[in-house]
């Protein structure tokens, strides 16, 4: 059977079959299209087999000389997509080892052999199937989150759909900025640069808001949407949204607004206890993707973690 592996920077792949790919994989998510790649990330190489069968994105930098593969901000999953690999997953690992002696690399929910051949790290994301109506929905939702979105209603706070994209970005910079140092304000700056540049605003991304009545910002999220799924890019909110329960008429009311809709809501999880209870109140479902990180470097590179 014919089989041809190699691995080419981005400038050299053809983005139609690429993207294509991407869109038509039930795996392939907003986080490996080509352009959602150029913005995020510092450089980029695809892995192709054969013509565009199976592909996967690789970004990397590079440190003293050593070509590493990273995760960029805001890239939950990326991973194999397309056609299955099975029989040559030794050979595709060997050559991403080969090529990128260090690294970590975020496999995709539909990566389960080759996470378990390289004893990559499961991680949870959460999901909510939105084509049903509004009322099945809610009936999966806990009782204190129905309750809770009833109480930030009646205490007046106002869900909204005007909220810019670059103050969705500087509100989840400034409540999450300190709690994850390692991203940096340019990474914020290619988010939106993205937005901007990409996407068509309400169709592709779009940001919704809960302000109480003297117009402070309470709870924010910035969305992207693809032909699959709506992404939880951001969500913040401040000390008095979280007393106001505004996060919970936030996705109350962006769950109504999407339902009979044929998209998934993705969450984007967290290992983090309290926002996976937090998403997980809403009646999502839990979807397991993996942390791949390996060091192939000679030593006593070898010893860095």
């Amino acid at each position: 059977m014919k089989y041809k592996l190699e691995i080419v920077p981005s400038k050299q792949i053809d983005l139609v079959k690429w993207n294509q790919l991407v869109s038509a994989s039930c795996n392939g998510l907003i986080y490996a299209q080509s352009n959602y790649l150029d913005f995020v990330s510092d450089h980029w190489d695809g892995l192709i087999i054969n013509d565009y069968e199976t592909i996967m994105p690789i970004p990397w930098r590079t440190k003293a000389g050593i070509k590493y593969a990273y995760t960029p901000a805001f890239t939950q999953q990326l991973g194999l997509i397309g056609a299955p690999i099975d029989a040559h997953t030794e050979r595709v690992i060997k050559r991403i080892y080969s090529t990128y002696r260090y690294g970590s690399i975020l496999l995709n929910a539909g990566n389960g052999l080759t996470a378990k051949i390289v004893q990559a790290s499961p991680k949870p994301n959460l999901l909510l199937n939105l084509q049903r109506p509004f009322n099945e929905i809610k009936l999966l939702f806990r009782k204190d989150h129905l309750q809770n979105a009833q109480k930030a209603a009646n205490n007046g706070l106002i869900f909204t759909e005007i909220i810019p994209i670059e103050n969705a970005i500087s509100f989840y910079q400034l409540i999450n900025g300190p709690k994850t140092p390692h991203i940096a304000a340019s990474n914020y700056q290619r988010l939106k640069e993205y937005c901007y540049t990409i996407l068509k605003f309400n169709e592709n991304c779009f940001t919704r808001a809960v302000i109480n009545d003297q117009g402070d910002l309470l709870s924010s999220a910035l969305f992207l949407k693809d032909e699959k799924r709506i992404y939880n890019i951001m969500n913040a909110t401040s000390e008095m949204g979280r007393m106001e329960k505004a996060n919970h008429l936030l996705f109350h009311q962006v769950i109504q607004e999407f339902s009979q809709k044929d998209l998934i809501l993705d969450f984007e999880g967290s290992s983090i206890p309290g926002i996976k209870h937090f998403y997980e109140g809403f009646g999502c479902y839990e979807e397991v993707y993996f942390l791949w990180h390996y060091n192939k470097l000679p030593f006593p590179l070898s010893l860095i973690p």
